[in-house]
């Protein structure tokens, strides 16, 4: 298998792996409290954490599988198939999951983040008319959260972007150059 296909072949393993990983790690939390990844500011950072980790592990294990060498660009690649994985399953889940396994959650959702950014503010001092409008000016939540066409579209877009983002910075990080080697003839006596 030439390094092209096996480079595809390993993206896609791993991608389908890191996207597994994804759907368990949200499961779980839905099932511990379903609109905790709504209202708890921290715990999208930690998940990102966890999967630029994930993703720094799957490239070097790649890179080892296809013989320890790769340039940006084959780096990139496996990077971007991986993204795309990621996003595309991403959608899929948050539909499936908005629609047949908890159809009431985009109500719930919306209406948890209304209430802790209204406790927010009024930690700031705002005054209840202030809070009322900025809520009014940030829209309907549940409208937002509802698994639309519009919606999903735009969900894929913005996570491609920032897995696009994610994948040019982790290919330059771990691009690793062949070493060149220079032939030794023999000396002539």
């Amino acid at each position: 298998m030439d390094k092209s296909a096996l480079i595809t072949k390993l993206s896609l393993k791993y991608g389908f792996i890191l996207a597994a990983v994804s759907v368990a790690i949200s499961l779980t939390l839905h099932f511990i409290n379903p609109v905790m990844l709504f209202t708890n500011f921290a715990l999208p950072f930690i998940i990102l954490i966890i999967f630029i980790v994930l993703l720094v592990f799957a490239g070097i294990t790649i890179r080892k599988e296809i013989g320890g060498f790769w340039t940006f660009g084959e780096a990139f690649k496996s990077y971007l198939i991986i993204a795309l994985i990621l996003a595309l399953v991403s959608v899929l889940y948050n539909v499936l999951l908005m629609t047949v396994i908890d159809p009431g959650l985009p109500a719930r959702a919306a209406a948890a983040i209304t209430d802790s950014q209204r406790a927010m503010m009024e930690k700031f001092g705002m005054a209840s008319e202030q809070i009322d409008e900025a809520l009014e000016k940030a829209g309907n939540m549940e409208e937002k959260l509802a698994p639309t066409l519009k919606n999903s579209f735009t969900s894929f877009g913005v996570s491609l972007a920032m897995y696009g983002v994610l994948s040019l910075i982790l290919a330059a990080i771990l691009k690793k150059k062949e070493p060149t080697t220079f032939n030794t003839f023999p000396k002539e006596n």
